[in-house]
Order: structure tokens, then C-alpha cells, then sequence
């Protein structure tokens, strides 16, 4: 009788892992992974305490950006590269109607901050977290070349996606499309044999190697991330006030998961608009919303110091 039991409870078992895997990708990956943690300032912002005296101006009493020096957990964080791929652009193109895709010029202001941000901030960050054992994720807006390895490996790993949302209503294309030329207004056409998206144009230190996984669905993340017991998402990339909040992958997705969602200062690029060009307004507000809804935001030059610390006292 007990070697019926026995035998029952293992069939059980194996259809159950069998299940999950199904529904969830791969087992988890044994990382290997102790605590390690470094030290830094966690910036954020005191949205407290109003002052009723000022009235309709009370936020004046809000006492507005701190931090405190806190460990972080190198073992439980990742750093994303949200939407690196450079649409054929590079630091030497010429951002101008003679560049390779005039037909982004139109409304996509963002090119040269992008282009700086790749070419001088982003390399020292993220070779600091490769060394630091820090799991390192590019977000794509679609995977062109499931073939490459890291990209092969985490797809594999996420396994198939899981049911889709039906109950929802028809968008009408003519509404949406109304409201895009409204919105965005007409572009240069896009010349014949102009280069895709692709990260041709990156230096190669964004570019997926070693470690590195590669997503472009919030499922696909939540997946691997949860494999590696990873529960703090840190954002790069662009645009934090558009993509990095609400594309797949974004923080409105992954907090739903029970992520902590930052974002680290000089390294993001936000759309800007005709009034906040002068000043980036717009990325400073991208900041102060992100740490008020989502998590926290760490400087460029000081989460690269305290990782490039922790691999030098090795």
C-alpha cells in the first residue's frame, strides 16, 4: 500500500512540474547567487507634508528631494536597457533630412540626447554590472533576431506565452490613424533600402554578450526574473515618460508583478515637447513620477562608483 502511495505521489509530482513548466518556461536557473550587496545613495522624493496656509499653491510645503545610503542587492536587481536599438542611427550620423532615416526626423527630437547618452554615459554603467555579477536585460520592442544567442537562451527559458486578453473592443483605425497625423503630423518618407531597427549602431558594450538576457514581452521578463529570484527592476534607456512606463516591459506592467521599479538619473532620455525643450522639464518630472509611483532613482556616476567598488574588493 505505501509503494502505491509512493508511486501515486510521484506521478503527481512530475505532472504538476511538467504543468509548470508549460505554463511558466523553463525551471528556475540555479544562479549560483549569494547576497551581495553594495552601498549608495537611494534618492527619492518627500511628497509630504502639504502646506494648507498656501492653499491651491500647498505643495509648496512638500519637502521635496532626500536620500539615504542604503544597501542594495546586487543578487536580487538587474539593470535594463529599455529600447537601445538605434533605427540605423549612430554617434557619427548626421542628424539632419541627410541622415539614414529622415523619415524619424519628424517628430523624434530625442536623437542626439540619445546618441550622447549611448556614446558616454550608458558603457561604464553597464561593463560595472557585468562585472559585478549584476544580471543585465536588454528590453526590444520586438526580438529581430531570435537566432542570437542571448536572445535564443532567453527565449527558450520564457517558454510559451501565456493565453491572450480577448475581451476587448475593436480599435477603429480610422479614429486611431485621425488622431496619429492630428498628434504627429505628416513625415519625411522613409528612403528605399534605409537600415531597420537594429543595434548595428551601439557600441558593442550594449550590445547582448555573456549573461545578458534579451526580452520584449512583460511576460518573458516577469518569467526569467522570477527564475532568478530577482525583484528589483533598475531602468535605462529611452523614453522614460513614454516606453519606460507603459511598453511591454515597462513599470506599469511590472509593478502589477510586485516589482520595485527605479530608473537611474543620466541614464534615461524623456521626450521632450516646445515648452520643455530649453530646460528637459519633462525629464525631471519623469523623475519625480517615478519615484513617487514606482521606486527609486539612483545617479549615474554613484551606482557606477559603488559597483565598480564591490568588484575592486573582490
Amino acid at each position: 500500500m505505501s509503494i502505491m502511495k509512493t508511486t501515486m505521489a510521484l506521478m503527481l509530482l512530475i505532472n504538476a512540474t511538467a504543468i509548470a513548466q508549460e505554463r511558466g518556461g523553463e525551471k528556475p536557473v540555479a544562479t549560483g547567487k549569494s547576497k551581495r550587496v553594495i552601498k549608495l545613495p537611494w534618492h527619492f522624493y518627500q511628497h509630504y507634508p502639504a502646506d494648507f496656509t498656501a492653499w491651491t499653491r500647498a505643495a509648496r510645503g512638500f519637502k521635496g528631494w532626500a536620500s539615504e545610503v542604503r544597501e542594495l542587492d546586487v543578487s536580487k536587481t538587474a539593470l535594463l536597457l529599455m529600447h537601445l536599438p538605434d533605427a540605423g542611427l549612430t554617434p557619427d550620423s548626421e542628424w539632419s533630412p541627410k541622415s539614414p532615416r529622415p523619415d524619424l526626423l519628424g517628430t523624434v527630437e530625442w536623437v542626439p540626447r540619445t546618441m550622447e547618452l549611448c556614446t558616454h554615459r550608458l558603457p561604464s554603467l553597464v561593463t560595472a554590472a557585468r562585472e559585478a555579477g549584476m544580471q543585465v536585460v536588454h528590453v526590444y520592442g520586438g526580438i529581430g533576431d531570435p537566432k542570437e544567442p542571448c536572445a535564443a537562451r532567453s527565449l527558450k527559458e520564457a517558454g510559451s506565452p501565456p493565453p491572450g486578453d480577448d475581451d476587448r473592443i475593436t480599435q477603429d483605425p480610422k479614429a486611431s490613424q485621425k488622431h496619429t497625423l492630428d498628434v504627429f503630423g505628416t513625415t519625411f518618407p522613409r528612403p528605399p533600402g534605409s537600415p531597420d531597427h537594429t543595434t548595428d549602431g551601439l557600441p558593442e558594450v550594449l550590445r547582448p554578450q555573456g549573461a545578458d538576457l534579451v526580452v520584449a514581452e512583460s511576460w518573458q521578463l516577469h518569467r526569467l526574473m522570477k527564475n532568478r529570484g530577482i525583484t528589483h527592476l533598475v531602468y535605462t534607456g529611452w523614453a522614460l515618460n513614454w516606453c519606460l512606463w507603459f511598453s511591454p516591459c515597462g513599470m506599469s506592467d511590472m509593478q502589477r508583478k510586485g516589482y520595485l521599479c527605479s530608473a537611474v538619473r543620466g541614464g534615461c532620455v524623456a521626450i521632450e515637447n516646445r515648452e520643455s525643450a530649453d530646460t528637459e522639464s519633462n525629464l525631471e518630472y519623469a523623475y519625480w513620477k517615478t519615484t513617487t509611483m514606482f521606486g527609486y532613482i539612483f545617479d549615474l556616476h554613484e551606482l557606477t562608483a559603488a559597483l565598480k567598488k564591490s568588484v575592486a574588493g573582490k
